[in-house]
């Protein structure tokens, strides 16, 4: 089984530094350019099933996957961004000025952290893992299976397939529109791919 993890593209509130949880904001022109990118990647890929967060800025680069490879697109909810609470919307420098204490603990303790009016950190992973382990066991070891998810989101699921435990979570990053591939073989999960961004056109990479 190979597992292709997918970052969306950009939106203008990516572009603009604001933090993006569930709001649902669509893809700029950037965003979809770099979604057809990927659906152009998706046929090397040979993909047998497509899982989407339901927000916007997920499902529409899973319906350029879904178009390209003749698949239908299963939303889950449970892959959709963390909650951000009180905190969407704002940008990094806000955060360090309106919120000190949780900008601190989130830098230091990241697993620790319920965003005000949100939720948590461990609350994303559980919810996340809970929808990749019923994706797993619907499927075959001849499968290849894509998942098209957030940045938080994607990044607990490729800490928990490696081991790496939620106070190490800053220590990853990903860019919009990158791929993280796994494959499965005899020892369990193994990383064959992080941050990949080689199928974006030189245009169309991030910034």
């Amino acid at each position: 089984m190979k597992l292709y993890l997918v970052r969306h593209g950009e939106t203008e509130w990516n572009r603009s530094g604001k933090f993006l949880g569930q709001h649902d904001v669509p893809l700029n022109d950037l965003g979809l350019a770099q979604a057809r990118d990927i659906a152009k990647a998706s046929i090397s890929w040979r993909p047998t099933a497509i899982y989407s967060s339901p927000l916007a800025r997920t499902m529409q680069v899973a319906g350029e996957i879904s178009k390209t490879v003749g698949l239908e697109v299963s939303p889950d909810p449970r892959l959709m961004e963390l909650d951000l609470g009180d905190v969407e919307g704002i940008s990094g420098v806000q955060m360090r000025e309106e919120w000190p204490e949780l900008h601190r603990v989130w830098r230091d303790s990241p697993e620790s952290v319920a965003m005000p009016g949100g939720e948590s950190l461990v609350q994303l992973h559980d919810r996340a893992w809970d929808a990749f382990s019923q994706v797993e066991k619907a499927h075959s070891d001849a499968d290849n299976i894509v998942i098209v998810s957030h940045n938080f989101t994607i990044r607990a699921l490729c800490g928990k397939l490696l081991g790496i435990p939620l106070t190490h979570f800053h220590r990853t990053y990903l860019h919009l529109s990158s791929v993280c591939l796994f494959d499965r073989a005899g020892m369990g999960w193994r990383l064959q791919k992080f941050n990949a961004t080689d199928h974006l056109s030189p245009g169309n990479l991030p910034g």
